[in-house]
């Protein structure tokens, strides 16, 4: 049989806690990336398979910043002081949000863009509380 040695003297400093900066390089890329593919998509759906004309560009990157910068203050504003079903329900929220007014822009009818927002908001929702509940 055999035993594990206790070692005596351990000389290892204990490790000091991880520092996150307050904008990671993670907390900058995903909305950065979610801004650039929503912008194109947008832009895209606004042309409507017409010219691409400065009006469609300047409203895919308003649409673009608008969702990069709401996404990174949410990122950021989503606190574990915040009790973890009021953060789920506000990413479902803005997920939805996002989702139905870009499915609106397709001319689908405004019902139907409600009800499919609200589905990926539901679908969102459930996901993220899943997360916070297993990782927290």
């Amino acid at each position: 049989m055999s035993h594990a040695a206790q070692v005596r003297g351990d000389t290892r400093r204990p490790h000091a806690p991880a520092r996150h900066p307050a904008t990671s390089r993670a907390s900058i890329g995903w909305p950065l990336v979610l801004a650039v593919l929503y912008g194109c998509w947008a832009a895209t759906l606004q042309r409507d398979a017409g010219p691409i004309t400065w009006r469609n560009v300047l409203f895919g990157i308003g649409s673009g910043l608008v969702v990069g910068v709401v996404a990174f203050v949410l990122h950021k504003a989503m606190t574990r002081a915040i009790p973890q079903p009021v953060r789920a329900a506000v990413w479902g929220v803005f997920a939805g949000a996002v989702f139905g007014y870009l499915y609106s822009l397709s001319g689908a009818s405004i019902l139907r863009s409600i009800f499919l927002g609200l589905v990926l908001g539901l679908v969102v929702l459930v996901s993220v509380f899943y997360r916070y509940h297993t990782k927290e």
